[in-house]
């Protein structure tokens, strides 16, 4: 079998290096490497040249203007000619038999159109934090009960995943137009177009959790909504549709994603005008009685209350969740 791996990146040259070393070291050798530089101004050109001359089947493509994350991606995901491809952002590494496990896993599960992982969580310094894994059986998933999974979230312990080509191309690769979220479209997508998934519960990855000081993150938080709302309306919807499934249940579930990120009328980055436009954005997602309810509370000076709520929420899942994993 030929591999591809695909790395989009940009400004993160404190942490590409390590990222292409850890491909070029796994224990089944890719047959490309292939970084997309998404036009970045730090030293990421230096260091791909540097390496390109290290590494025979590294490839460099550098977008001549800032594309946006899924405009990137895409571009890398379409340029690799491996049977199976594996994406991986540029602050995140591979364990040396990530792609033997996983291409062992694809190759076993026709009817999959990736396989993942559980992953260990690294700080900026690479220091282990705590290890991501699913409250799930590994092995296959069908394609109908991952379409009821992504209805209530990114099922992936993170986004570092190894995809079958053909079924890339048959979704028409990043098909979302929204800069947040693209990964989490594509799998539902591969969902809803037949395919299934494979889980292994091997930390198989290594996942950079880092402080975002400049708020960079809570800045794309309208990106983030807008993303989640073309997931419902373009992914999931006519795939319930189709299959003859209650979209009322769809409903449900874009009130609970509005609930959740409602928290963002409350933060201080935001001018009025700002909060106006997320408000909005947020009613597009949901406009339910119970989603208004927290837009109010949250406007109003109650958001710790909610707050406190889902973080004891949040507690209570993780305690199940590793009770299920200890059985």
């Amino acid at each position: 079998m030929i591999v591809s791996v695909c790395i989009p990146t940009y400004n993160q040259a404190a942490y590409l290096e390590q990222a292409i070393r850890s491909c070029a070291g796994q224990t089944m050798k890719p047959f490309e490497i292939i970084v997309y530089d998404d036009h970045s101004t730090d030293e990421t050109p230096q260091i791909l040249k540097k390496l390109a001359g290290q590494i025979d089947c590294l490839k460099v493509f550098r977008q001549e203007k800032n594309m946006g994350i899924s405009r990137n991606v895409d571009a890398c995901l379409r340029a690799a000619r491996g049977d199976f491809v594996v994406r991986l952002d540029s602050d995140d590494f591979l364990a040396p038999l990530y792609i033997e496990r996983l291409a062992g896993l694809l190759t076993a599960n026709p009817g999959a159109a990736y396989a993942h992982a559980a992953v260990q969580e690294v700080d900026r310094r690479g220091q282990y934090l705590r290890q991501r894994q699913l409250a799930r059986k590994p092995g296959f998933q069908n394609n109908l009960e991952a379409l009821k999974a992504s209805a209530k979230g990114f099922k992936v312990a993170a986004n570092i995943l190894i995809f079958r080509r053909s079924a890339l191309e048959k979704v028409g690769y990043i098909a979302s137009k929204v800069n947040f979220a693209e990964d989490y479209y594509l799998v539902a997508s591969l969902a809803a177009a037949g395919y299934g998934n494979v889980y292994s519960n091997e930390i198989l990855s290594y996942y950079r959790v880092w402080t975002d000081g400049g708020k960079v993150r809570q800045r794309r938080k309208l990106e983030e909504i807008l993303g989640y709302r073309k997931l419902f309306e373009e992914v999931l919807e006519p795939a319930y549709r189709r299959l003859g499934w209650k979209t009322a249940d769809l409903k449900n579930r874009r009130t609970d994603f509005a609930c959740r990120h409602m928290d963002c009328l409350a933060w201080d980055v935001y001018s009025d005008s700002e909060k106006l436009e997320l408000k909005n954005e947020l009613n597009k997602l949901s406009s339910s009685m119970r989603s208004k309810c927290f837009e109010w509370m949250y406007l109003n000076g109650f958001g710790k209350i909610l707050g406190n709520y889902e973080q004891f929420k949040i507690s209570v899942k993780d305690r199940i969740k590793k009770m299920l994993l200890r059985k």
